[in-house]
């Protein structure tokens, strides 16, 4: 029911808008006039008067034109020179029939071709001669001229006589006394109108172009006579019983049902006005449904939105005016076969009403929702336009070659047009012109830029998708350029995160299983002697043997807890050291003192080599002996027998250098610095009593020391190189 009222009332609207356009396009046609003052009357007889001035009263004659079959010097020394100097013409003339007497053989034939020849060569020599004989030239080709004309003024001037037949007229020439008049002006007319001066309105104007009758196309310019109609009076009028025979009668009566028809829509249009002020009042909740259209609608921006009900209240002005026009066309001029279009046209005017009338409704409820400016102004395409032109000159270089190349191709286009509709010969070369030297090597570089761009993009995909493809290749300077270089270091680095995650995944599962395996060997072991103590018959000497076993394994276990939580420590950063002036050429002495003997049951031979003595450092002195220990324990574990251990120590370049070269006993198929890893050891098979932690906690206390701990292999040669600041 609630639809069915909305119909309602948006026809009885359509209806009001229908008679308010028709009151301010047709009304003034219409209303408050006859047919005499109709603009259709008025057309017919200002048309009849103007073509009585032009071709029946005072209408020129031969007479009238002699001032044109004069001749001017300068007509004359055109005309004679139009084709170039005497001697061109005659070069001329003899070069156009040396192409015809080419190839002729008949005597005859070649006779009369000269004699043609040398009569256009003694007149083009005479024109040089005698002004007369070109004087006469130009006046026969005027002649002929104003013969044309005249012809062309009676013929129009039967067509007005008969065109017009249903107009009485009289009209009289004061200065000659000659009077034209067609009927009795004096018999009884349905409409008169006196002309006092016919020369106030109208002046008798005959153009001649002298060219259109000049065959050889020699003589330019036109001229033009103008007729003094000021004398002329008089007066037209429409005998009543030519009246209701002629074409004006019917007109007259269309005119009548035309305007009855439209002030029906006027009266109805009110009528409807008044319903929807009383019983059928429009409120703006009615439009308020959630429909599809809506939904579509209100995804636009509202700037969009304003243009959209601006381009649709335009047509529906179009479509309503044309409907009113159609109406006229229909009673009027009796159009009928205009019926169907009619109808066309006025389902397409209602439904463009409907359709502003709900868009107004829709966007003004936007607005009583939304008053600040500053919440609408950011939902504007005007909003978004301006972000992105700024967006596009962020890069500056970019913005400009983006607006260069869309200019170029956009006036190419528009060049297209102008050519295209011109037609003109001349314009195309220079179209042509700029099209090869500006608007292909534009479309040539936007076509290369974009096929790299596509590029680019095909790359950024791979890599989205994990494909670590070949580098792009970089052309050039420009920023498309400089970001497949940015994309290129962004494929590098992905590809060693990559190989970095997948190397610590390796070494955490490493370090798990190593970690478990270090762990359990002694706690197994534990476990095992541990039982075996429970047995209360087993000897004295095999009890004291399993304790010291416990006694070893509980140790050696209590040496991996600890190397473990201290190498925690030092990688998470939490522990201090105590920083002091300490010799290291002396702390390496004692450390290598402490192992000499060990070395010696091993059957190496430590070699200790300090080039010069102090040399000083700002170190914990107990932390860094911690290094020099475990770099020498760990070369005592893993060098092979019978070979030299070297230990250096010197000052290079201002720092103090530690160097530790054996020959390991194990093959070395690691990466050198995987060996730092914590419990990593050059024996795989973990056959060595050692936790894996010695070079681990060695690096991070350098690390904490701010120095530099580097491991090198070379074949089965282990060096170890640690780097701190000396202090003089």
């Amino acid at each position: 029911m609630k639809k069915s009222k909305l119909h309602l009332q948006l026809f009885l609207m359509f209806i009001v808008v229908t008679a308010v356009i028709l009151i301010f396009t047709n009304g003034n046609r219409y209303f408050g006039k006859t047919y005499y003052e109709s603009n259709q009357f008025e057309n017919e007889t200002g048309e009849f008067i103007y073509e009585l001035s032009q071709y029946v009263l005072n209408a020129p004659t031969e007479a009238d034109f002699e001032k044109v079959l004069t001749v001017s010097e300068e007509e004359i020394q055109n005309y004679r020179t139009y084709y170039g100097t005497l001697a061109q013409q005659i070069q001329n003339i003899k070069e156009q029939y040396m192409e015809d007497l080419d190839g002729v053989t008949d005597s005859e034939v070649i006779e009369a071709i000269e004699q043609e020849r040398d009569a256009k060569i003694a007149d083009i020599k005479k024109n040089f001669e005698d002004d007369e004989y070109v004087k006469d030239k130009i006046i026969a080709i005027k002649k002929k001229a104003v013969t044309q004309k005249l012809t062309s003024i009676e013929r129009e001037k039967k067509r007005v006589l008969n065109d017009y037949s249903h107009f009485a007229y009289e009209f009289v020439d004061k200065g000659t006394g000659e009077i034209f008049s067609n009927g009795d002006i004096n018999e009884r007319a349905v409409y008169k109108k006196t002309y006092n001066n016919v020369g106030s309105i109208y002046t008798g104007i005959y153009p001649i172009n002298y060219s259109e009758y000049d065959s050889l196309g020699v003589t330019e310019g036109d001229y033009t006579l103008e007729q003094d109609l000021s004398n002329i009076s008089g007066a037209i009028t429409i005998p009543k019983a030519w009246f209701d025979s002629s074409s004006l009668g019917k007109d007259m009566q269309s005119f009548k049902v035309t305007k009855y028809v439209y002030y029906c829509i006027i009266a109805v249009g009110a009528l409807s006005l008044l319903l929807l002020l009383t019983k059928f009042k429009v409120s703006l909740e009615q439009f308020n449904n959630q429909s599809q259209f809506r939904r579509l609608f209100e995804r636009m921006p509202i700037d969009l939105r304003l243009i959209g009900a601006a381009i649709l209240g335009f047509f529906g002005f179009l479509f309503n005016g044309a409907l009113t026009n159609n109406i006229q066309s229909m009673f009027f001029y009796e159009r009928y076969i205009n019926l169907i279009e009619g109808i066309i046209i006025a389902i397409v005017s209602y439904v463009s009403f409907i359709a502003f009338v709900y868009v107004v409704a829709w966007i003004w409820q936007y607005f009583k929702e939304n008053q600040a400016i500053e919440k609408i102004w950011p939902e504007t395409f005007l909003s978004k336009l301006v972000n992105a032109s700024v967006n596009m000159f962020e890069n500056r270089s970019i913005g400009i070659q983006s607006l260069i190349l869309l200019g170029v191709i956009f006036l190419g286009g528009f060049g297209f047009a102008v050519v295209t509709m011109s037609g003109d010969g001349e314009v195309f070369l220079f179209y042509a012109l700029l099209f090869v030297v500006f608007f292909i090597p534009a479309l040539f570089i936007f076509m290369r830029r974009m096929g790299y761009l596509n590029r680019i993009m095909k790359h950024t995909e791979d890599m989205a998708n994990g494909r670590l493809t070949n580098d792009l290749k970089v052309k050039g300077k420009s920023p498309l350029a400089k970001h497949a270089a940015n994309l290129n270091g962004l494929r590098d680095g992905v590809r060693n995160s990559l190989n970095e995650q997948a190397k610590s995944e390796r070494m955490k599962t490493e370090l798990i299983t190593n970690v478990s395996h270090d762990l359990r060997t002694p706690l197994t072991s534990i476990i095992t002697y541990t039982d075996l103590l429970k047995n209360p018959d087993i000897t004295e000497d095999e009890r004291a043997k399993y304790i010291a076993i416990l006694d070893s394994k509980s140790n050696r276990l209590k040496t991996l807890i600890e190397d473990l939580f201290e190498v925690s420590k030092m990688a998470s950063g939490n522990i201090e050291i105590s920083k002091q002036r300490i010799d290291l050429a002396q702390l390496l002495q004692q450390a290598a003192g402490e192992h000499g003997e060990d070395f010696a049951s091993s059957n190496l031979d430590l070699r200790v080599n300090i080039q010069e003595q102090p040399i000083f450092a700002y170190v914990d002195g107990q932390k860094w002996w911690r290094v020099i220990d475990n770099l020498i324990v760990n070369a005592r574990k893993y060098s092979l027998e019978g070979t030299r251990v070297y230990v250096n120590l010197k000052l290079n370049e201002g720092n103090a250098e530690l160097t530790v070269k054996n020959v390991a006993k194990y093959e070395l198929h690691e990466d050198a610095s995987e060996l730092i890893e914590r419990f990593k050891r050059a024996d795989a098979s973990r056959h060595t009593d050692g936790s894996g932690l010695g070079l681990a906690i060695a690096q991070s206390i350098v690390d904490l020391h701010g120095g530099q701990m580097e491991i090198a292999v070379d074949g089965d040669l282990f060096k170890v190189t640690v780097l701190v600041r000396a202090d003089k």
